[in-house]
């Protein structure tokens, strides 16, 4: 990798059309990721995607509309559900306006189906591919309708529960404020707008036929989702290709803190969504705490430049240490408890910090506090960052660990895979993708990075050779 303050061009954004109501660091991952999969996609010959964990739509919008493929985009949130189809919407009519004017260019205009409906990390593939067949509506559009009871709270499709969001990570704490009502307006709601009337979703796009091929990708997704899209790759003949972006490794269930399994697994280390392989499962001390976890979802390219330029932010770190102390005095039983995102918390006093964080876990915000306790605490907020850049320095080894393991799990069922760092880490610290196909891949994705970067140089590389495999390699700077 180049030295850290080598000057780096800067990231491609999306094509105009495509920019509005996405930020410049998801433009440059979906710009990324979506030709990744463009390239899996004539690499398998394969046209259908379904993009699991879609949000509000972004990538999967710009696979349809700008790529031309094929795209189901499947989100248990039936809120931004209705958010990406009205972008859908938005994006159709300004295509209009430009193909009247005679510049809309290589554009098309299906758009992507949406799904409602959450895929349950323990439901067998056929569930998963179930999900994907919803009846269709008026001129044979797919439709996801009737998105409320009659309570107006939400429902999904059949045989996939409705599940909460995870705490801690920032797409779920997004899907909880919508469904609290605080940034959707009633367009987005179920009840107005794309969603007035009898008809659900309009959908222009049309969802794979049954035993269609189909490729899966998941931009960050939470946890154990992108485990259980691992698992219908490895065990679904329909699912031909996969590209994998992870996120949120604390919320990966583990042995150590098993609940009891679902009925759909046979019991084993296959239910978890740590450790994955046979490999890593027999390795001693492989075992990762929870603080190991979700130090893994940390980035050391945009820390170091907290430090050098010595950000306000620093800060929080103490902030936060501080609002745990305050916590486990008054309740002992809660511990590591995720606190949703305070913004701007920086220039917070420590009082009016602590005092938010009590309230967003449900203790009184107006409790007594012994601010001298507290001060002694503040004054040792050099020592904590110093404790922080310790356990940063570990990040990559723990992610490497992670990702590792799924890249051999796929390697002991048979399957070609790569891991690329796709995204710059500055901008997206989880930038890594995992590739896999049920097809000669290696030479194809070499090609593909020769010809396709528009970015730093990877973050250095790892590899690990498991007894009577092939060569695994994870790029990620340690």
């Amino acid at each position: 990798r180049p030295p850290p303050d080598q000057p780096r061009a800067a990231p491609l954004p999306l094509p105009p059309p495509f920019r509005r109501h996405v930020k410049p660091k998801k433009q440059h991952e979906i710009r990324r990721l979506a030709q990744l999969v463009k390239k899996l996609s004539d690499l398998t010959g394969c046209r259908h995607v379904v993009d699991v964990g879609s949000g509000q739509g972004h990538l999967s919008r710009f696979l349809a509309f700008g790529l031309h493929l094929s795209v189901t985009a499947v989100e248990e949130d039936p809120r931004l559900v209705g958010q990406a189809v009205k972008f859908d919407q938005e994006l159709l009519q300004a295509l209009k306006k430009e193909q009247a004017k005679g510049t809309a260019g290589d554009l098309c205009f299906r758009g992507p189906s949406h799904v409602v409906g959450r895929v349950d990390p323990k439901a067998p593939w056929q569930e998963f591919l179930h999900l994907l067949q919803q009846r269709k509506g008026p001129e044979d559009s797919p439709v996801a309708d009737n998105l409320f009871q009659d309570d107006g709270t939400p429902k999904t499709s059949a045989g996939f529960r409705r599940g909460t969001g995870e705490k801690g990570c920032p797409k779920a704490e997004s899907r909880r404020s919508n469904r609290e009502g605080r940034s959707v307006g009633r367009e987005a709601s179920g009840r107005q707008g794309p969603l007035e009337g009898g008809l659900g979703l309009f959908s222009p796009g049309s969802p794979p036929p049954p035993d269609t091929p189909v490729l899966l990708t998941g931009l960050h997704a939470c946890g154990d989702l992108s485990v259980a899209l691992l698992r219908h790759f490895a065990h679904c003949p329909h699912v031909v290709g996969i590209t994998s972006v992870a996120c949120c490794y604390m919320k990966l269930s583990v042995p150590e803190e098993a609940t009891l399994p679902g009925p759909s697994f046979s019991p084993g280390p296959v239910d978890y969504g740590y450790p994955l392989s046979t490999w890593v499962s027999g390795l001693p001390g492989h075992r990762l705490s929870y603080k190991a976890r979700e130090g893994a979802c940390h980035a050391i390219e945009g820390y170091r430049m907290k430090l050098v330029g010595e950000s306000a932010s620093l800060r929080m770190h103490c902030f936060r240490a501080m609002l745990e102390t305050v916590i486990r005095a008054a309740d002992p039983t809660k511990k590591c408890l995720g606190v949703q995102t305070i913004k701007k918390s920086y220039l917070l006093t420590f009082e009016q910090y602590i005092r938010l964080g009590l309230e967003r876990v449900g203790l009184d915000a107006n409790m007594a506090l012994d601010r001298g306790a507290l001060e002694a605490m503040l004054s040792q907020q050099q020592k904590v960052v110093a404790f922080f850049c310790l356990a940063l320095l570990l990040a990559p080894v723990v992610e490497t660990l992670i990702l590792l393991d799924r890249m051999i799990y796929l390697q002991e069922q048979g399957f070609q895979c790569e891991l690329i760092p796709l995204f710059d880490p500055t901008l997206s610290p989880r930038n890594l993708v995992l590739v896999a196909a049920k097809t000669e891949l290696s030479s194809a994705l070499a090609a593909w990075r020769e010809q396709g970067e528009d970015r730093k140089a990877p973050r250095g590389s790892r590899n690990a050779v498991p007894d009577g495999g092939q060569k695994a390699s994870s790029s990620r700077s340690t």
